[in-house]
């Protein structure tokens, strides 16, 4: 079996209870597996370092790429950008686009590294991004200050041909958002 260096990385973020920006951390952990996927979730529980509310991420330590789900049945593994957001984000495509942009459908951190991005963009004459997840309503939410409104963005469940059953994933923006996809 493939032995894997799996780097967890803990983002800045508020502790849920106290609201104390908790500081990055992050641990490397060798383990075998199967795939890179398998060999993540054998290092979470393994780790020592507490998310306690932020996101984990999770890299090959050798090559630096971050480890990504096998794409779901009828989906590829893609990477989207947006004039606007500071990143480029991994995700999910069928190939399909709206207006001639790119339909991206996102895991939870990542999803959540997008609405973290949004809210941090300068305010506009109409003030200030925000943007939260509701766990209690598994919902990302987008306040758009120049509508007065929050967008919200729930799961989509998708098959997942690992066999390990459906899974959920996030179409911030889809269909909306000016997205491209980056070859």
């Amino acid at each position: 079996m493939p032995t894997y260096s799996v780097r967890l990385v803990c983002e800045a973020g508020p502790e849920p209870v106290t609201g104390e920006v908790l500081d990055r951390s992050e641990e490397t952990i060798t383990v075998e597996a199967p795939t890179a996927w398998d060999a993540k979730t054998r290092a979470t529980m393994q780790m020592t370092i507490r998310p306690m509310g932020r996101v984990l991420r999770a890299f090959d330590a050798e090559s630096g790429h971050e480890i990504a789900p096998p794409a779901p049945a009828g989906f590829r593994p893609g990477r989207f950008c947006i004039d606007g957001l500071p990143g480029t984000y991994e995700g999910f495509t069928r190939g399909e686009t709206w207006n001639g942009f790119a339909v991206p459908y996102f895991p939870l951190a990542e999803a959540r590294r997008v609405a973290d991005d949004y809210a941090a963009q300068p305010a506009g004459l109409d003030g200030l991004t925000e943007a939260e997840y509701k766990a209690d309503r598994d919902l990302i939410r987008l306040y758009d200050p120049s509508s007065d409104e929050w967008d919200e963005y729930g799961p989509v469940e998708v098959d997942d041909e690992t066999g390990h059953g459906p899974r959920a994933l996030y179409p911030v923006g889809a269909q909306y958002w000016t997205w491209e996809e980056i070859h």
